[in-house]
């Protein structure tokens, strides 16, 4: 099974489409695509299914990828700009990237396959960059993967040594988490200079507790830290998500962990450092975060099977609008 909400039940129960997948194990991810029409969703049992969804609780199955051999762990939708495209990571070490070539049907456009142990999340960049994919594996490296406009693809991945001459994993004892930094500069609502995108960011997060920022340098052709590791966690940080932007004066990264914490780490445009807000401890490790599109309400799901929404107040804190607990 699989639950979908429109989130509009704050104060209340959250609206909800209960939709009976027909994996036949375990599912580990459901993201609906950029026009909410479409729902991809991944399992154990090593595929892919791709349903049409529609406000009035209508579904239908599209189709069905089968290409992992071992459990399917993530999902993500591409940016319309470039097709229906849609990737996929697993326990078989492998990314695949699929494209529909015409309606209903799916075709792999690109496998990645360097990593020496499962991937365990992946994420498309913002599409002001291209088409471009970070994944992070549990051999401790995160990998940057570009399509270039011939249709190949470079492959990159980060390294966490600040020296560059040597290549070390970019979390010790494996990464966990991806997420990318919006395409927007803080202030760039009203300051016409801050308009042009940013250089790529992104932020991971690993079993070493820690949570890291890394920007590509392009002068140098690598991916770099910013700054320290931020940490707060005591156990491995289990995911990572870079609030959207509206271009105002701040920027906002959510992590959680198998420590049951949620901290919400905030930076000024003027700033140099992260404070941080840690949510109320959580009664089960938490797995997944997840941002609404205007970046001002977070999804959590821990591993009591439950799934809440904060929101930000006027003094700070940080309030539960709503929860909903699997029956």
């Amino acid at each position: 099974m699989a639950m979908v909400g429109d989130g509009r039940g704050a104060g209340g129960g959250l609206p909800e489409q209960v939709i009976d997948t027909g994996h036949s194990d375990m599912i580990h991810d459901a993201q609906l695509d950029y026009y909410a029409k479409r729902l991809a969703t991944c399992s154990s049992d090593r595929s892919i299914k791709i349903f049409e969804v529609d406000a009035a609780g209508d579904r239908k199955l599209e189709a069905e990828l089968m290409g992992h051999d071992g459990p399917v762990w993530q999902v993500c939708w591409g940016h319309p700009k470039f097709g229906n495209v849609l990737a996929s990571c697993g326990f078989d070490r492998r990314v695949i990237v699929w494209r529909e070539v015409e309606p209903r049907v799916w075709r792999k456009m690109y496998e990645y396959v360097w990593h020496a142990s499962s991937v365990n999340a992946v994420a498309f960049a913002p599409a002001e960059y291209g088409l471009i994919l970070a994944c992070a594996s549990s051999d401790g490296f995160v990998s940057v993967c570009a399509q270039n406009p011939d249709g190949t693809w470079n492959e990159q991945r980060i390294s966490g040594s600040l020296d560059a001459a040597t290549f070390s994993p970019t979390h010790a004892m494996g990464a966990n988490s991806v997420s990318w930094a919006p395409a927007i500069n803080p202030s760039a609502l009203w300051n016409p200079a801050q308009a042009t995108p940013p250089p790529k960011t992104l932020v991971t997060g690993g079993c070493d507790n820690l949570v890291c920022i890394w920007t590509y340098n392009d002068s140098a052709s690598r991916w770099e830290r910013v700054g320290e590791p931020l940490q707060k966690h005591t156990d491995w940080v289990r995911s990572v998500a870079w609030a959207p932007s509206l271009g105002l004066a701040s920027s906002t990264i959510a992590s959680a962990g198998q420590d049951k914490r949620v901290v919400l780490w905030t930076r000024d445009d003027t700033a140099t450092s992260w404070k941080s807000v840690e949510l109320p401890l959580f009664d089960a490790p938490v797995w997944s975060l997840s941002w609404t599109l205007t970046g001002n309400v977070l999804g959590v799901a821990s591993g009591d099977d439950s799934i809440s929404l904060w929101k930000e107040q006027l003094d700070g804190s940080w309030k539960n609008i709503t929860e909903v607990v699997q029956t």
